[in-house]
């Protein structure tokens, strides 16, 4: 059995039993502020503790450590060791279990980050009076984007928020379907529930897209609440808002059977798992974009080479039909915009299969070099690195609000990035201990022959834009003539 030490500090597990009865469980706590607003409930350490064994006993999970943070302060030490015991390959299945997903950090974009950091490792998360249903990664979006529209309110306002978020008060904007009763909880509107019970019946059961749905309705003259016209996005916003299956989520806290349900949240989690099964039309396939746009340069005049679609049709002889091909190359844009160079051309395939072929060879001799580098330009390369990770991670948690990131998006493009970005945050951590700087130099250049590989591997596949964005993480430029091609690498 575990206990918790000091702050920053976790228990190892002790006394398993070489049989496996339960699914390992892990507790996360946090130290509770010095002060709270008077009508906050905040759980003390010792709380906690008995929260994460009382749920534990009721689960059949078998508790094998626990760890603990202060309640604030980025890169703490406790999560970073809850993730390292995550990550043992030996460790079996495992369950982290929090009070709620904004348990994980005092900071909203840190919880999302932690939640897809935690889950990529391969552990679920269970949440203490949550049934099991919906998505955490949504959960901790939600969090997020509340968070972010309250950010000017002060943090004892936001402590009472959450104290009311945390009776089922219906706060902030009311969901289609719902109002807010005179006892301060949601009620159901009739007619608008009716609407959205059609909207789940026509996406599971008659397998319409959320643009035909929307369609049908507007067709219908059948409005929103304010009199608008449906949309994709408003579609879209009511088959992921969990409210509509009688679970309540505001500011990280999340009650089930608040309200009352408009659909079975069966219904719910059916929709969810359709809507994740489905890649996003906007960002399938090789269509639209090129990846070296912004990489690649002209080597006779120095202009930036563009990216250029040309559609071609002719009549077949054989039938009289008329067949049709579109074509993708590159072409220095200075011939295109100012007619001040040569003609260059490049087929968009030849080009970005040589740059591949180019980084690979160009990375050992590179790595060879960077032996050589000084501790401190190594450490400036790797935090500037680190700002450019936060900064991308920030732009796909933008993406899921406006709507061009879905989950599964999201996911794919964030796994590979939270690897990285924890992988060098644990070697500058480490820097100033023995041999910390021969481990950094190791861990870039890993990271950028793992990267390399699985850019190869899943090239026909990917979007255009992750194309980009993962040669953008390798290479400075690309200069190409008509028959030679160069590759300044990243670092």
């Amino acid at each position: 059995m575990c206990s918790v030490r000091a702050a920053g500090g976790f228990c190892t597990p002790s006394g398993r039993p070489s049989w496996r009865t339960f699914l390992d469980a892990i507790g996360y706590f946090r130290q509770p502020p010095a002060t709270a607003p008077q009508d906050e409930q905040v759980l003390t350490l010792q709380e906690q503790e008995e929260q994460f064994f009382s749920f534990c006993r009721e689960h059949g999970y078998q508790p094998v450590a626990t760890f603990m943070d202060p309640i604030a302060g980025p890169g703490a030490r406790g999560f970073r060791q809850l993730r390292e015991y995550a990550s043992q390959p030996d460790r079996g299945f495992t369950i982290v279990v929090l009070s709620a997903v904004s348990h994980l950090s005092s900071d909203a974009r840190e919880v999302v980050e932690r939640v897809l950091d935690l889950e990529q490792t391969g552990v679920q998360i269970a949440l203490i009076g949550d049934d099991g249903g919906g998505d955490r990664v949504e959960a901790a979006l939600d969090y997020w984007r509340e968070h972010r529209t309250q950010s000017g309110l002060s943090a004892r306002a936001m402590d009472s928020l959450r104290n009311k978020a945390m009776r089922g008060f219906g706060l902030g904007k009311t969901p289609y379907g719902y109002r807010i009763a005179e006892n301060g909880r949601l009620e159901v509107v009739p007619d608008e529930a009716e609407v959205v019970r059609r909207i789940y019946a026509m996406y599971l059961e008659q397998g319409l897209g959320l643009r035909l749905i929307a369609r049908t309705l507007n067709d219908e003259n059948v409005f929103t609440r304010r009199g608008k016209r449906w949309s994709v996005v408003t579609i879209r916003d009511i088959l992921r808002n969990r409210a509509y299956a009688g679970t309540y989520l505001r500011f990280g806290v999340r009650i089930t059977g608040s309200h009352e349900a408009i659909i079975p949240t069966e219904t719910f989690r059916e929709a969810q798992r359709r809507r994740e099964s489905t890649p996003s039309v906007a960002h399938s396939g090789k269509e639209g974009g090129f990846a070296l746009s912004g990489l690649v340069y002209c080597g006779s005049c120095g202009g930036r080479m563009i990216g250029v679609s040309r559609k071609q049709s002719w009549a077949r002889k054989r039938d009289g039909g008329r067949s049709e091909a579109t074509y993708r190359y590159y072409r220095c844009g200075s011939r295109v915009n100012q007619s001040v160079c040569s003609y260059h051309t490049w087929r968009s395939d030849d080009l970005e299969r040589a740059v591949l072929a180019a980084i690979g060879a160009a990375l050992d001799p590179a790595i060879e070099q960077v032996q050589d580098t000084p501790a401190a330009e190594l450490r400036t390369l790797v935090q500037g690195r680190l700002k450019v990770l936060s900064t991308r991670f920030n732009r796909y948690l933008d993406g899921t609000t406006k709507g061009t990131h879905d989950l599964v998006r999201l996911r794919r493009l964030s796994y590979p990035l939270l690897r990285e970005q924890q992988r060098l945050r644990d070697r500058l951590l480490d820097l100033d201990a023995a041999g910390g700087i021969e481990a950094l130099r190791a861990a870039w250049w890993q990271q950028q022959r793992e990267r390399l590989q699985d850019l190869t591997a899943h090239w026909p596949t990917l979007p255009q834009e992750d194309c980009r964005l993962a040669l953008g993480d390798l290479i400075r430029r690309a200069t190409a003539t008509d028959g030679a091609l160069q590759v300044e690498l990243l670092g």
